[in-house]
């Protein structure tokens, strides 16, 4: 650290450091005002050697620069440029944000982000959001709503595009009521774990936690037949809504096989849905009977889980021809 930094004393700059080539590494440090970025990236540990610089986003070389020229930004440590000119931009290993959808992740899109772009308008140029209007966030991994953030922080990040965060009839953590206590929406860890015991596919999508802590949407996959009549079997790749379990009956959908595919005529063709904004997927029809009768269930959450499921598993085997849904 220089000298004229150390006697700087009170005033400390903030800054993010990115290792350029394993993009699982990244340092937030304060450093005292008037150091040089080399300077914070080799107080911050980022630096491999003495022979290395540092870029912006868009790959200029930083790396003499106050940090003050740089307060609150992401910069990028890598390999020295020899030839002392600022780096291209196709060369910076990291340069665009990973978008996945949070219910598929295999539908994905890298996007690099534009001047002054948060990542909300970023998630937008992926063009995986809802077409009919449904509200939708952008998350972390650890399912944090990161709309507003500077798209350019979020370089090399892995996000999810999901659908928005519930708000309303929200539960502090502690403020539930005894009385209450059973018809808080979601599904807890532990009712999902004692479900497990029987479902063991079952799993909460990460992304989608409630704002009291439950989950609002499971992933799983249930053995059902192709279609009546036949012996012939597949595995349904499913998504469940119980964001209003265990007052409503949730909702299941198949992500997998494909609408074309599916001949089962207890499932709905695809359709668009709030649950998976940008998704075309095909809800199960679990019967107009089940659903008058679920008012009537003990008012108990694990039995209602596990006798939901349960129909669930007796629609996938056992096709009811008098339904409608695939013929409508």
């Amino acid at each position: 650290m220089s000298a004229n930094a150390a006697e700087l004393g009170g005033d400390r700059v903030m800054l993010t450091l990115r290792n350029a080539v394993d993009q699982s590494r990244k340092v937030a440090i304060e450093v005292p005002a008037g150091s040089t970025v080399r300077e914070a990236a080799i107080e911050a540990g980022i630096a491999q050697g003495e022979s290395f610089d540092v870029f912006t986003s868009e790959g200029r070389t930083v790396t003499r620069d106050s940090v003050e020229d740089h307060g609150d930004a992401v910069l990028y440590v890598g390999p020295q440029k020899v030839a002392g000119g600022a780096m291209e931009i196709d060369e910076l290993p990291i340069k665009a944000i990973h978008f996945s959808h949070s219910i598929d992740p295999s539908v994905r899109n890298d996007v690099v982000p534009g001047e002054g772009q948060t990542v909300r308008q970023a998630a937008e140029t992926a063009a995986m959001g809802p077409r009919d209007g449904t509200p939708w966030d952008v998350f972390d991994h650890l399912g944090n709503v990161v709309n507003d953030i500077p798209a350019v922080d979020m370089i090399g990040e892995s996000l999810y595009i999901g659908p928005e965060a519930i708000k309303a009839g929200a539960m502090a953590h502690g403020a539930i009521s005894s009385s209450a206590k059973w018809s808080t929406p979601g599904l807890t860890n532990q009712e999902i774990n004692k479900a497990k015991i029987q479902w063991g596919s079952i799993a909460p999508v990460r992304s989608q936690r409630m704002p009291n802590g439950n989950s609002g949407v499971l992933h799983m996959v249930l053995s059902g037949v192709v279609r009546e009549n036949q012996g012939e079997r597949t595995d349904y790749e499913l998504i469940v809504d119980t964001r209003e379990f265990p007052v409503e009956v949730p909702k299941a959908f198949v992500i997998t096989p494909k609408c074309s595919q599916i001949k089962h005529c207890n499932i709905y063709r695809k359709g668009n849905y709030s649950i998976a904004p940008g998704l075309e997927i095909c809800m199960i029809c679990t019967g107009d009977g089940y659903k008058e009768n679920w008012s009537s269930l003990p008012k108990d959450r694990q039995s209602r889980l596990l006798n939901f499921l349960s129909q669930l598993q007796f629609v996938l085997s056992n096709p009811n021809p008098n339904d409608q849904a695939r013929r409508g």
